[in-house]
């Protein structure tokens, strides 16, 4: 050991100068002024810990006494930075307050006879001007005598914070790869040993059957992972294997497996060889994606396909599809069969010259509408058939909408209605010619009993009455006539058409309140005679028969049944004999025995109340 390292500290050789920064500032530092005291005072243990650090390479310190006055080394200067160059001579607390609790528990630590050592403390430090975060390994050890007497701390000092920050940024890495492995489906990395057949992964991949995370991330034999294989995939997926070891290809299989609870799942297993510094392949390394999910939505899209081509084949009707702009891109065969064209032969324009040119601006017209709107498309006109004629289609379409209610597709079909429609222009032509004849048959009928009462006046009164009651028939046969082709006869009409000669010149006489309702074309007949001779008895006798009369129709429902409610007003006084006559027994007959109900009747002075009672079911279809 050279001789010149055993001097006093304070005194100057000639061949100890300029070997250390640090020792010729401890030397100009003015130790008196500390509670370390003049240097040629300490003893001799410090002297020899401070003449350890200069000498030594790493970063070293010793702290003087319990609040540790710093002495550090050039390597410790340097890697603290030259903001730290004051700390010498300075309570540690000070150079380092943020550190300030740390170091103080340290020093006790020592003084009570214990070193201790940390491993990646962070400590705050202000560089560049900045305060960071920096991680130091430290060893605090005590200087003693053999008393065991404590006159300071020996600190060794390393830097950590490159390894730490490696650390953290591999960290983020790995938690980066997670989530996109997560994103991708991925369950984990795997990587086979060749020579030892063993398989180390990461991830969740070797939990689903039964291996620790531990044990996956050390290796586990590929003979473990190969039997959870399904039996009908594990000899192909083990000689896809052997096949990418022996040629160096690129592995991927698609397998089945069953994992430790016995669910089977699907699984990919991409991996790519690795060869060692002389072309031998040694590794394969990949990943293991979870495919359960995208295999069973692809297996059930094609079952929904498949139940979809059977039900659009065995039907009768043209099953169709376009895209949202309405541009067909589906036919089923029933296309092929009506026009005579194949899909793969049809032109967006061809449709214009299949639809019979006096329907093409109502079809057209409608069909932009819908799309425009998104309502159902629901019409019905002529087609062309693949022999030329036309035949008549009855077309009903819907919009398909995405989570957005925007419209993405339209699906629609097409019904061959020609011999509904050839039957119903039949049964109009019918329908018209035996109108025309049942018109014809009430004026004959009408005439006879004209003629009939001239030849006989004294049958006069009973052939008006015949006529009257032929005419009420004549007109509600006209109304269900007109019902049929637009809409059921309501009653209110009903009232309307039969009271109208009886409101010209004074319409406040009769009112009509209450709901009104559809009447079944089998009733409306009846109905028509009863109120024919309600009105008949008014004008007659009644309400009708006086200037001052008046008559109020209330329609209602009670329960299941139809309450019509007919009162007229008048002095009281009648305008001859009311009799149960053959009136009297045509409205008990229609009302009681066809139509079920109750009729009641109630004369006082003010006038005459009647009260029907009818089972709605049987004035109304819709109702049953």
């Amino acid at each position: 050991m050279p001789e010149h390292l055993f001097v006093r500290f304070n005194e100057q050789r000639p061949d100890f100068a300029d070997t250390s920064a640090m020792l010729r500032r401890i030397r100009a530092f003015t130790w008196s002024r500390t509670s370390a005291g003049p240097m040629e005072n300490w003893r001799e243990e410090l002297k020899s810990a401070v003449r350890l650090i200069l000498l030594s390479g790493a970063p070293m310190a010793v702290l003087i006494g319990r609040e540790g006055l710093v002495i550090q080394n050039d390597a410790l200067q340097e890697m603290l930075g030259e903001r730290y160059a004051a700390a010498l001579g300075q309570p540690v607390a000070r150079a380092l307050p943020v550190a300030a609790s740390f170091f103080s528990d340290a020093i006790s630590s020592c003084y009570d006879g214990k070193g201790v050592r940390f491993r990646d403390q962070p400590v705050k430090l202000l560089r560049d001007r900045e305060l960071e975060t920096a991680w130091f390994s430290l060893v605090f050890t005590p200087i003693t005598d053999i008393h065991a007497n404590v006159y300071g701390v020996l600190v060794v000092a390393s830097e950590t914070s490159e390894r730490m920050r490696a650390l953290k940024a591999l960290k983020q890495s790995q938690q980066r790869m997670e989530l996109a492995l997560d994103a991708g489906g991925i369950v984990g990395t795997w990587d086979l040993d060749v020579r030892s057949n063993k398989v180390s992964t990461s991830g969740g991949f070797a939990g689903l059957f039964g291996v620790s995370e531990e044990e996956a991330q050390r290796g586990i034999s590929n003979d473990i992972l190969s039997t959870s294989v399904h039996p009908h995939d594990r000899d192909r997926v083990l000689e896809t294997l052997r096949t990418a070891i022996s040629t160096g290809s690129d592995y991927r299989c698609r397998y089945r497996a069953v994992t430790s609870e016995g669910e089977v799942r699907w699984f990919l297993v991409s991996g790519r060889p690795v060869r060692d510094d002389r072309g031998r392949i040694v590794q394969l390394a990949g990943i293991v994606s979870d495919m359960t999910e995208q295999t069973e939505m692809a297996a059930a899209l094609e079952q929904s396909n498949l139940r979809f081509d059977i039900l659009a084949e065995s039907v009768p009707q043209i099953i169709w599809s376009t895209d949202a702009e309405g541009r067909h891109d589906y036919f089923n065969r029933r296309w092929t069969e009506f026009t005579g064209i194949v899909p793969e032969d049809f032109a967006p324009g061809a449709l214009h010259e299949l639809v019979h040119p006096e329907d093409r601006d109502r079809v057209f017209g409608t069909w932009q509408e819908c799309l425009a709107t998104g309502n159902t498309y629901d019409i019905d006109y002529r087609f062309r058939y693949k022999d030329g004629s036309y035949r008549w289609l009855w077309v009903l379409a819907m919009p398909l909408r995405d989570a957005d209610g925007r419209i993405v597709r339209w699906y629609g079909t097409s019904t061959d209605i020609d011999a509904p429609k050839q039957l119903e222009e039949q049964r109009e032509m019918v329908s018209r010619e035996l109108d025309h004849r049942i018109k014809n048959l009430f004026a004959l009928v009408n005439g006879l009993v004209g003629l009939s009462a001239r030849e006989q006046p004294e049958h006069r009164p009973l052939a008006e009455t015949l006529r009257a009651r032929f005419n009420a028939l004549n007109r509600a046969h006209g109304l269900i006539r007109t019902g049929s082709h637009e809409s059921p006869v309501s009653l209110r009409a009903l009232l309307d058409q039969l009271l109208a000669p009886y409101t010209v010149g004074n319409n406040d006489r009769i009112t009509i309140e209450g709901l009104d309702i559809a009447l079944d074309a089998g009733a409306t007949t009846a109905v028509a005679l009863i109120f024919h001779e309600l009105i008949t008895n008014a004008a007659k006798y009644g309400a009708l028969s006086q200037p001052d009369g008046t008559l109020h129709v209330v329609v209602r429902m009670d329960g299941d049944r139809q309450v019509i409610e007919w009162t007229e007003r008048f002095d009281g006084r009648l305008n001859g004999a009311v009799t149960a006559g053959f009136g009297s027994r045509l409205l008990k007959t229609m009302i009681e025995g066809q139509l079920r109900g109750i009729i009641t009747r109630d004369l006082s002075e003010t006038g005459l109340a009647t009260r029907l009672e009818i089972p709605r079911s049987a004035l109304s279809a819709s109702a049953s």
